[in-house]
């Protein structure tokens, strides 16, 4: 039946509904007005940069306090035009648009995803899960595997409790709300693997911090982060 009402419905921006040629496109109102982030930005955790100055180059952020992730890369800015559409796809069930995502950022950072071993999305507690019905990180993950033909475990970082959202705390705010949250899953072993961890909106990067201390805990090689968008 969906095969079916997708052949008969024409193709529509995947933002604001308008005609577009294509399916999973944006029109181009909708595509100008995203801020894709570009170079410069710094080496560690992926933020625009006025100048470049050096390839390697890091923000004063990550040189004030080392990230424990390898790298972190994002595709948007965090804006009032990339936010409606990143809450479309956490809070409204608009999961294809993972589908788009995925290619966008497959294309955007091949160079630094292709060496990878494993794809590890963010967790989301099981009750919040059974209360929103679907993990976004989760989703983006599955549409990024499918892109670049590596596995995924979902399993192997748990959220162990409920946590309150972090949308509107500070950053230390965030870390008192995680203490004890996350953990590793001991039935798997990562030893020397090269992660890719998928979130969808790094923010203040505590989370995917936690969560890559626990991966490099367990013996992970290195751990790269992919966002749809930051802050």
């Amino acid at each position: 039946m969906k095969a079916i009402i997708d052949f008969i419905l024409p193709p529509r921006c995947l933002a604001c509904s308008e005609l577009t040629l294509s399916k999973g496109e944006f029109c181009a109102n909708c595509w100008g007005n995203l801020e894709f982030i570009s170079r410069p930005y710094c080496f560690s955790c992926g933020c625009k940069l006025d100048i470049l100055i050096s390839e390697n180059l890091c923000c004063g952020k990550c040189f004030a306090n080392n990230p424990s992730y390898d790298r972190a890369r994002s595709l948007l800015k965090f804006n009032e035009h990339s936010k409606r559409i990143i809450h479309a796809f956490k809070y409204q069930d608009k999961t294809a648009l993972a589908k788009t995502f995925a290619k966008l950022l497959c294309v955007r950072y091949s160079h630094d995803i292709e060496e990878i071993d494993l794809i590890i999305p963010v967790p989301m507690n099981r009750f919040k899960r059974l209360f929103r019905m679907y993990n976004p990180a989760f989703i983006l993950a599955k549409e990024i595997a499918k892109n670049i033909k590596k596995p995924i475990q979902p399993d192997i970082l748990i959220k162990s409790r409920w946590t309150k959202s972090q949308t509107f705390l500070t950053k230390r705010e965030r870390e008192k709300n995680l203490t004890n949250s996350l953990k590793f899953n001991k039935k798997h072993s990562i030893k020397n693997k090269k992660i890719l961890l998928i979130d969808d909106v790094l923010t203040t990067g505590t989370t995917v911090n936690k969560c890559s201390k626990l991966l490099k805990t367990a013996g992970a090689n290195s751990v790269y982060v992919i966002t749809i968008a930051m802050t």
